[in-house]
């Protein structure tokens, strides 16, 4: 398991807390996702970053590895020069096509790619934004709500009440995504959503090496744990306690102040 820790500070009016941890799991042998988390350190905004990678040879690593890379290079360069909303698009189309370049010069890595879900901040308004099914969710007061929807072909089915939310979770097509960045298939439009961030609010993104093995209840409880470290890392440790079939990322974000 590896963890980071970041804290965006304004004494006395604002302060939010980022821990992150990511792990190979039980049952493979390396790990394909990725995170990442940046401070505001005078830069306008903060950044939590989870991206799930596929491709055979390890190279589902490496399309993790460039997406972050990408847009988090992509977001330094041009924050605050077009809109946010704009501003996603555009770093989610450069990882996709950075991931599908890389992939052209090794051909054992033809077809890799990521899914991704981020966390655009400034201040009390943050941006979500995803392709795929790694997830972001908020928890206050008790309550969590998925703020991101599934980018899959079993999410379309329920979307078009074709079957229900009971028979999508163990649909055996549920982990077949209709979105993601790079695999050559020009799929990685983000779908984007703006919200508030009030005190004593928690946002957690995962990949569905979390979100597959642990129930809602479970989620909450450990993410309101009184440390966002111990968040992060007790995240990990239920989703190892549940069989660990697939790499497993959490990032948890909380607003103190």
């Amino acid at each position: 398991m590896y963890k980071l820790f970041k804290r965006t500070h304004t004494p006395g009016s604002f302060e939010i807390q980022m821990a992150g941890a990511c792990d190979p799991g039980r049952a493979r042998d390396h790990n394909e996702d990725a995170i990442a988390i940046q401070e505001d350190d005078g830069r306008g905004y903060y950044l939590a970053l989870v991206c799930d990678g596929m491709g055979g040879h390890n190279a589902g690593e490496v399309a993790s590895a460039v997406a972050v890379a990408t847009i988090s290079t992509y977001l330094s360069d041009n924050f605050g020069k077009v809109t946010n909303d704009l501003l996603l698009e555009a770093a989610f189309a450069m990882a996709s096509d950075a991931i599908d370049e890389q992939a052209e010069l090794n051909p054992d890595a033809r077809g890799m790619g990521c899914t991704c879900v981020m966390v655009l901040g400034v201040r009390d308004r943050f941006w979500v934004a995803w392709a795929g099914d790694s997830r972001c969710y908020r928890v206050k007061s008790s309550k969590i709500k998925q703020l991101s929807t599934d980018h899959t072909v079993v999410q379309e089915l329920v979307d078009q009440n074709l079957i229900t939310p009971e028979q999508a979770a163990i649909h055996p097509y549920r982990g077949r995504i209709s979105r993601c960045l790079g695999h050559g298939k020009n799929k990685g439009q983000p779908s984007i959503r703006e919200y508030e961030f009030p005190v004593g609010a928690n946002v957690m993104l995962c990949s569905d090496g979390l979100s597959d093995v642990l129930r809602d209840d479970e989620l909450m409880a450990l993410v309101g744990q009184r440390d966002v470290r111990s968040s992060a890392r007790r995240l990990i440790e239920a989703a190892n306690g549940a069989g660990g079939p697939d790499n497993i990322s959490a990032i948890v974000m909380r607003r103190v102040v």
